[in-house]
């Protein structure tokens, strides 16, 4: 057997490549190197581009869509539309505008009851073992059935059912049957939006019947919605979930933090900024411009790193350190400008009701002995793929 060895961080410098794992054990280290000596660093995989490290540069890519396009987010081919992910001023507004209401928090709220439930189930499943897988047994089942209820929201159980495992294939599987099943479940619900009588306020029922400019959204345009928000919800919160589960198995003064009211503000935030799970994205450069004193040319591609801009010692005391008890916390974990995170609120709700449900019922949580962590595949600075954990019931 043949084992790749992890490369140094002068060596990762010379020749980035986000998605290689044999640069995981060592890329924080080399982008905190690259925002003090090069910021702007080019690298020359996924067809070549400019990767930018700071904070405030972050910041500047994503303050200036006119500059900075959003039409191609990733640095690979993305395999579906992800509107609004992928759209730019002035449409983008237009869809922002549609969505907002569907999850601002008050809005989102009059799910708590459901959610809830969705936590419960998924902890009657493990409890009495006193061992939880918590990305299979929890953080998957959790959120791909609250995202379920969410998007769908319906009373059909069948319909909810094969929701959760065709989201929860996508995000265990990423083989493009896996998109094509979500895309035909998003297409029979808006069929049965659509055939319905009933009156709905829901996101699904809007997405039917809004008109925009004085048009219905097209097909194409509903399917991309949908199959957005039910894929881009899903893999940022259940790894927000593992990771922070991490924490409580291995610093004792977490679990308090979570039991204590109000802690999805500060210590949130830091878990947040500490562990960004949505580490970069991509823009392409619409008209010669520079940044930080480097030139750039129309066409050129550039990756924000969120996750390094949140470790950028010009901007946060202790960067590579948990601070729980941190105050001002200007993170970029969701983003930043007009594409900061239209699910930062259901994030948030699904966080706290996850552990106030988990912790209801089991503490002193573990980590199962001899049992290495391994982390996502072509996530660099991912989540765990899997934590088995030890705990004691309540």
């Amino acid at each position: 057997m043949q084992y790749q060895m992890n490369k140094t961080a002068a060596e990762i410098l010379a020749n980035v490549d986000l998605f290689a794992e044999d640069q995981r054990e060592h890329l924080l280290e080399a982008l905190a190197i690259a925002r003090k000596e090069r910021p702007i660093l080019p690298v020359q995989a996924e067809g070549g581009y400019h990767l930018v490290t700071r904070y405030d540069d972050v910041r500047e890519v994503c303050e200036h869509p006119e500059v900075f396009s959003s039409v191609h987010p990733g640095l690979r081919i993305e395999p579906i539309r992800v509107i609004p992910l992928d759209v730019d001023p002035p449409d983008h507004r237009r869809y922002r505008q549609f969505l907002n209401p569907y999850f601002s928090r008050p809005f989102l709220l009059r799910y708590e009851d459901r959610m809830r439930a969705i936590a419960r189930e998924a902890v009657d499943r493990f409890i009495d073992s006193s061992k939880v897988e918590v990305v299979r047994d929890y953080a998957v089942p959790f959120t791909a059935g609250s995202l379920a209820q969410i998007v769908f929201a319906t009373d059909d159980m069948d319909l909810i059912g094969r929701a959760v495992t065709a989201v929860t294939r996508v995000a265990t599987e990423m083989a493009p049957e896996t998109f094509e099943a979500v895309a035909h479940l998003a297409m029979e619900a808006m069929a049965a939006v659509e055939n319905s009588t009933a009156e709905r306020e829901d996101v699904l029922a809007a997405l039917v019947g809004t008109r925009v400019d004085g048009r219905p959204f097209a097909i194409e345009e509903r399917l991309a919605i949908v199959t957005t928000l039910l894929l881009g919800g899903l893999d940022t919160t259940r790894g927000v979930i593992a990771n922070i589960a991490y924490h409580l198995a291995t610093r004792p003064e977490v679990e308090q933090v979570l039991r204590t009211p109000g802690w999805s503000g500060g210590p949130l935030d830091e878990f947040l900024r500490f562990e960004t799970t949505v580490s970069f994205m991509a823009r392409t450069v619409m008209r010669d411009t520079e940044l930080d004193g480097v030139p750039l040319k129309a066409g050129d591609r550039v990756a924000v790193h969120f996750f390094s801009a949140n470790r950028d010692g010009h901007r946060f005391e202790r960067p590579d350190d948990l601070v729980l008890d941190r105050g001002s916390n200007p993170h970029v974990a969701f983003g930043h400008g007009i594409h900061r995170c239209l699910g930062a609120h259901f994030a948030r709700i699904q966080l706290e009701l996850a552990f106030d449900e988990l912790l209801a019922r089991a503490t002193n949580f573990r980590l199962e002995e001899g049992v290495d962590i391994p982390r996502l595949a072509g996530e660099p600075l991912g989540c765990p793929a899997r934590l088995p954990l030890g705990f004691d019931r309540r």
